[in-house]
C-alpha cells in the first residue's frame, strides 16, 4: 500500500498534506460515512478529519476502540481504497520528473554556505595561507591539494558563482537520479541542500532516501525526519550548527518554509 500514503494520518499522526489530502478525498467516497459533511480537501488533519477516520473505523471495520490513525500498511487503509476503489483510479498519480533547483533555494543554500572569497580551514574557520585538508573557498568548495596554486590568493565574487554553479550540478544530478517517487519542489530542494552538505555517496546509501523511495523500508529510524535530523554529528559529536542546518532543511522539505535559523 506504500504507493498511496508515505506516512501515518489522523490522531497523533505524521500527517503529511499530501497524504492527509487523500485520505480526505477517500473518506469523502466512502458510501458508509456519506451521511457526515465532506471533508474540505485542504491536507489538513483537523478534528473534523480525525472524527471521520474514527467514525469509518467503528463503522466498517467494526473496532471496539478506534484509533482515528490510518497507516501507511494498516487494516484502515487497505478497507479505505477498497470501499473507495474508484476514486483512487480516477485520481490523476504524482508523475516522477527532473527537477532543477529553485532559486530560493540556491540563494538559502549560499547564505548557508557564506560567500568567502579567501581560503579558509572549514574545522576552524580561520584563514589560511597554505594548503590543509579543510582547504575551502567561495560558497563551500572544498580545495583539493592540487588546485591549491589556483585559489591561493583568492577568487571573486564572479568566480565563487560560476564554481558553486558546477559544484551544485553533481548533487542536483544525484537526487534526481537517485529518488524514484515523484517529488515536490520544496522537497527536491531539501533533499539537494543536505546532499550536498553530507555528500553524494552518504545521500545514495542514507535511510533518508530509503524511505523517501520505500516507506516500508526497514531502517534504524522512525520516521523519515528521524533518519533526517540524525545527520548533526562531526567526528562523532553532536554540533549544533548541523542541529540547526537538519532543521532548516526539514522545514522546507516538510512546509516549503525557506528560511536559515
Amino acid at each position: 500500500m506504500t504507493s498511496f500514503i508515505t506516512q501515518s494520518v489522523g490522531k497523533s499522526g505524521v500527517n503529511k498534506k499530501k497524504d492527509v489530502e487523500l485520505i480526505q478525498i477517500l473518506l469523502n467516497h466512502v458510501r458508509q460515512v456519506s451521511n457526515t459533511p465532506k471533508l474540505g480537501l485542504d491536507g489538513v488533519a483537523g478534528s473534523k478529519t480525525v472524527e471521520k477516520i474514527k467514525l469509518f473505523q467503528s463503522k466498517v471495520l467494526k473496532m471496539r476502540s478506534p484509533d482515528s490513525r490510518v497507516d501507511p500498511k494498516g487494516r484502515t487503509i487497505k478497507s479505505l481504497i477498497n470501499e473507495a476503489k474508484y476514486c483512487v483510479i480516477t485520481k490523476p498519480l504524482a508523475v516522477k520528473k527532473n527537477h532543477v533547483m529553485s532559486t530560493k533555494a540556491i540563494t538559502l543554500l549560499k547564505g548557508i554556505e557564506k560567500l568567502a572569497l579567501e581560503s579558509y580551514d572549514d574545522q576552524t574557520g580561520k584563514k589560511i595561507d597554505k594548503w590543509v585538508k579543510g582547504a575551502t573557498i567561495g560558497y563551500g568548495h572544498l580545495i583539493h591539494k592540487s588546485d591549491w596554486e589556483k585559489y591561493k590568493a583568492g577568487i571573486s565574487k564572479a568566480e565563487a558563482d560560476s564554481l558553486f554553479k558546477k559544484d551544485i550540478r553533481p548533487f542536483v544530478n544525484t537526487v534526481n537520479s537517485s529518488v524514484k517517487v515523484a517529488l515536490s519542489q520544496n522537497e527536491f530542494d531539501a533533499l539537494v541542500i543536505l546532499a550536498f552538505n553530507i555528500g553524494a555517496g552518504a545521500f545514495k546509501s542514507s535511510s533518508v532516501l530509503k524511505m523517501i523511495n520505500d516507506p516500508s523500508a526497514k531502517t534504524p529510524y522512525s520516521s523519515i525526519e528521524a533518519a533526517w535530523k540524525a545527520w548533526n554529528k562531526s567526528q562523532g559529536k553532536v554540533m549544533r550548527g548541523l542541529n540547526n542546518r537538519r532543521n532548516s532543511e526539514w522545514n522546507i522539505y516538510e512546509k516549503g518554509i525557506y528560511k536559515r535559523w
